[in-house]
């Protein structure tokens, strides 16, 4: 009963770290988009390869004249989980969720729009934004079939390996063992020969 804890227990600790390579490779980028001068959402065609889970983004830089910005993230496929959140001038350097418990079915993809709530007071000719975008990043699973496959292929090699090794011992036994009665022959032929008057 305490063996099969331990194994279980030493399972998981062997395990956790693999699955969290493939789930929790997490990344935080930098990044600057331009605004819409008619105050719509911008068009940002910059996709970003993301895993399921919590999405944040940290405002470091409002766009010249504003006081809020809206920044929303779109899945390619369409799936929820994203949440337009307002940031404020006061808000800089704070990391909000704009994605919470976030999922995808085909394509792990999801891009940043952003708009100005008061795009009136922008004083500048090309409005941007910067800030830090944070998420788990996306990465293809293990091909399950071809690790079986390469699993079946190891176990052929090593029962030929086992079977060869055997055989190829046995044949250097052997040619060992007559190897070593010719030198004893030869040997004691030599012996005689100088023995004898």
């Amino acid at each position: 009963m305490i063996t099969s804890k331990i194994h279980k227990t030493l399972f998981l600790a062997f395990f956790l770290p693999v699955f969290l390579s493939y789930h929790l490779d997490a990344i935080c980028q930098q990044i600057t988009n331009k605004l819409r001068t008619d105050g719509n959402w911008n068009l940002d065609d910059t996709f970003y390869p993301y895993s399921s889970g919590n999405i944040t983004f940290t405002l470091t830089e409002m766009p010249c004249g504003a006081s809020t910005l809206l920044i929303q993230l779109v899945s390619q496929n369409g799936l929820g989980g994203f949440h337009t959140r307002t940031f404020t001038s006061n808000e800089l350097n704070v990391a909000k969720y704009v994605g919470v418990n976030v999922t995808s079915l085909r394509e792990h993809l999801f891009r940043i729009q952003a708009m100005v709530d008061d795009f009136t007071n922008i004083n500048c000719i090309n409005p941007s934004f910067s800030g830090e975008i944070c998420y788990s990043k996306y990465v293809d699973p293990p091909d399950c079939e071809r690790e079986k496959n390469l699993a079946i292929d190891n176990c052929k090699n090593e029962k030929v390996i086992e079977i060869t090794v055997p055989i190829a011992t046995a044949i250097i036994g052997v040619l060992g063992g007559i190897a070593g009665v010719l030198i004893k022959q030869r040997l004691e032929k030599k012996s005689n020969k100088s023995s004898t008057p």
